[in-house]
Order: structure tokens, then sequence, then C-alpha cells
């Protein structure tokens, strides 16, 4: 007897337990049934989800309904959700980073590592803060235009390297008294660029650009890390021009699919002013666009 109602407890506190879980269960179903298919009615402000149907066709019973032809595309979507897709008419704006590496061209080619300006681009940084904006020109055809400011640092492969001003002359010398950490060129930009864009795919998620940009220079100094002598740690920055190019203008190419863009800039303008004595050097940036 004992037995029996220990087992009819047991019985009972397994249902209390389960009966509430297996209720939510059946109404997350229900709402996801509803939520997954198209509604056969159309939408207003106050409408309860819960009043819908599921059904395989759209109705827009009136006018004066909200359309809910964009509402059932997104429902079709797959789970993987596109997060920046081009729009189908208008404008979309975002906010992009930028991240990348620098390096420079002489006469067509990278400088050879016994060049004192010679880069080591793992270490030479460009960073971009972005207001981008997407606009529905003509079928596939997009304009990709945007207004930033970019950080660029140019870092020395040799370490013990130094960069003067002297006069209308941009000197590189080498420091042999120490025992060099870093040394690098840092410049900043306000930026804006233009980029016809063709779209493809289902959402606009795919999508190919070339087009032009333009800068103005806003900063630009020289930081060298290294330790003297005596082996004390030192740095040394000096903010100036250094006879760099105040304005900068290139071309831009541009793939990227879903929130991810890469990027690269091609610089036609030289990184010093070309009436001045310095290395004809032509700034390239590789990057990814968040």
């Amino acid at each position: 007897m004992k037995t029996t109602l220990r087992m009819a407890a047991l019985v009972v506190l397994i249902t209390a337990l389960v009966s509430p879980a297996l209720q939510a269960q059946t109404d997350l179903s229900d709402r996801l049934t509803v939520t997954s298919n198209v509604w056969k009615k159309g939408l207003s402000p106050s409408t309860n989800l819960t009043d819908f149907e599921p059904t395989n066709t759209l109705k827009v019973e009136s006018p004066g309904q909200v359309n809910t032809h964009s509402i059932a595309n997104s429902l079709r979507r797959s789970p993987f959700d596109v997060d920046k897709y081009y729009p189908r008419r208008g404008t979309e704006n975002f906010f992009n980073v930028y991240l990348g590496l620098n390096n420079w061209l002489e006469d067509g080619d990278l400088p050879n590592s016994d060049k004192l300006y010679s880069l080591l681009p793992i270490n030479s940084w460009y960073v971009g803060l972005n207001f981008d904006n997407i606009s529905h020109l003509l079928g596939p055809l997009y304009l990709d235009w945007g207004i930033g400011a970019s950080f660029l640092d140019y870092a020395f492969e040799n370490t013990r390297v130094s960069v003067d001003k002297v006069d209308d002359a941009v000197v590189f010398s080498e420091r042999n008294d120490i025992t060099g950490r870093k040394s690098k060129i840092n410049v900043g930009y306000l930026n804006v660029h233009f980029v016809p864009t063709i779209s493809f795919g289902r959402y606009r998620d795919f999508r190919v650009g070339f087009g032009v940009y333009g800068g103005y220079r806003i900063s630009s100094n020289t930081k060298m890390k290294y330790d003297d002598a005596s082996g004390d740690k030192q740095k040394d920055k000096m903010s100036d021009s250094f006879h760099i190019n105040p304005f900068k203008y290139g071309f831009r190419g541009q793939i990227g699919w879903d929130f991810m863009d890469l990027f690269f800039n091609y610089d036609l303008t030289e990184f010093f002013d070309e009436d001045k004595t310095a290395p004809r050097l032509t700034p390239v940036t590789f990057g990814i666009i968040f």
C-alpha cells in the first residue's frame, strides 16, 4: 500500500513539473508558426500577432493598412540574417570601422630593405572611422559615399631611422648610438569617397565597387622609441608637416559580402610634396571594413 501511494505521489509530482514546460513549448511552437509564415491579413499598428492565422499567401485587405511585403520577405530569410545589405530604393546609412595595413611604392615597386624609408607593413596600421551611405541609383547600380577620418602609421623596417625636415628637404638618417625599438611617421586625414558599386544576390548582400577618394591632412608627427647608450628607454615625438603633401586622392576598389568589405586604396598623389627634395613615394593601403 505504501509503495502504491509513493508511486502515485511520484507521478503527480512529475506531472506538475513537466506540464508547464510542455505548455511553454506548445506556446513557443504556436508563436513560431505564426511568425515564420506569411499572414493572410494586413498589419495595423494596433494589431495583435495572436489574431493571425498561418497561411502560404499574402493578402493586404485595405489600402490603409501597412504593406507587409517587407515583413514577409524578412520572415522568409534564412537564419543567417544579412546585417548589411543594399536597399531596393533610397539611401541606407552605416557607421563603419576601417582596419588595414600601409605601404608605399617607389617607381612602382616596394623599396628595397636597404633603403632607410623601407617599411615594416605588419606594424604600419590604417585605422578609419567613417559615416558611410549607400544610395540606390538604377537596377543593381549603387553609390557608396561617405566622410570620415583616418589615421595611418608608416613604421620603418630599420628602427634606428630618424626623419628630419631641413629647409626644403626631407632627410632620413640612421642613428648608430642607440638600440632602436620603433620608428614611424603618423599621419591623420579627413576623407571623402565616392564608389559606384554593383550589388548582387537575393538580398543585394554581395557587391563589387570601384571609385575615388580624397583626403586633407589634419595631423602629422614622427615617433621613435629606443634604448640610449646607457640602456635607458627613451621616446622622441615631433609634430611637424615634414613636407608631407597636405592633399591626397586616388582610386579605391571594394568587394564585400554581408557585414564585411575588403578595400584597396591607391594614392595618385605622392606622400611628400613634389617640389621638395624627398623620396618619390606613393602610398597604398589594403584592409577590411566592418
